[in-house]
């Protein structure tokens, strides 16, 4: 009987170990462009590969795929009640963006189900979280501003105001967000190669809970949020929250270096060993 019961915990454990991911997840296929987010239902992973939104399975398996013309650009991206939220980029018209939008996807089918306008967000959809009943839109920012941006908007897009996330220039504004925990998490290029303001990758830590409340405390009240510190952590492709852990996503390169028109890209997540 010992022996039975202690047989029956080894095999539950080894099944446990085996519903979640553990290491390393690729993402089945090939793409003409690089990674720009992912997002996760608990059951699956989202990716954008800039024109291709690709669902998979835990494993990296694709399960089905959906993909837009070359010129727009897709961003970063969220599941909530099963549906699949995608910022898209829509192009420039005399040097100021034009139609941005969230896609809107059934979560089983990636059947497009609704595009909403989101024309306030000036600087590029990059990608967008949901936290305290509202969508936040994170963008791109003027060259060596002293701040970021996140868009309020609310759980029909309607537009709520704009929160400035007081964190220092970040090379093309924020990229990704992420809520882990009681943090919201902001996925930043670096530039490396700018003698003016050169800085690594980066992950930007907000007090979420500071979000909604628009905590102010410039002299002039505009809403100002502090950043609560900047780590040198690359999660500027994509991340998301997994097995009760942050994953991070990276591109991965399969055309020579230098290529230009016939690009290849995968991808995959890793469990994040930066410290928040």
């Amino acid at each position: 009987m010992r022996v039975s019961v202690l047989l029956m915990l080894a095999l539950s454990a080894c099944a446990a170990f085996a519903e979640g991911p553990r290491g390393e997840i690729r993402c089945e296929g090939v793409y003409p462009w690089h990674l720009q987010g992912v997002a996760t239902d608990g059951t699956n992973v989202f990716w954008t590969f800039t024109t291709v939104l690709v669902k998979t399975d835990l494993s990296g398996k694709v399960l089905a795929k959906d993909e837009v013309p070359n010129g727009m650009h897709m961003g970063d991206l969220c599941c909530r009640k099963g549906k699949v939220y995608v910022g898209m980029n829509m192009g420039m018209s005399d040097g100021c963006r034009v139609g941005d939008e969230i896609w809107e996807y059934d979560v089983a089918t990636l059947k497009l189900l609704a595009k909403h306008p989101t024309p306030e967000a000036v600087f590029c959809n990059n990608g967008l979280e949901w936290y305290g009943g509202s969508y936040w839109v994170t963008t791109s920012a003027p060259r060596y501003s002293r701040y970021n941006l996140l868009f309020r908007y609310s759980k029909d897009f309607k537009f709520m105001g704009c929160r400035f996330i007081d964190s220092g220039w970040t090379n093309l504004g924020v990229q990704t967000i992420c809520l882990y925990g009681d943090k919201m998490l902001l996925g930043c290029y670096g530039c490396n190669d700018d003698p003016k303001e050169p800085h690594p990758n980066s992950t930007l830590v907000v007090d979420p809970a500071l979000l909604p409340k628009s905590s102010r405390y410039a002299k002039d009240y505009v809403p100002i949020v502090p950043c609560e510190k900047r780590v040198e952590c690359n999660t500027s492709e994509g991340m998301l929250v997994l097995d009760g852990r942050l994953w991070e996503a990276h591109g991965i390169r399969l055309h020579p270096k230098g290529e230009t028109k016939h690009q290849k890209w995968s991808a995959r997540l890793v469990p994040s060993k930066c410290s928040f």
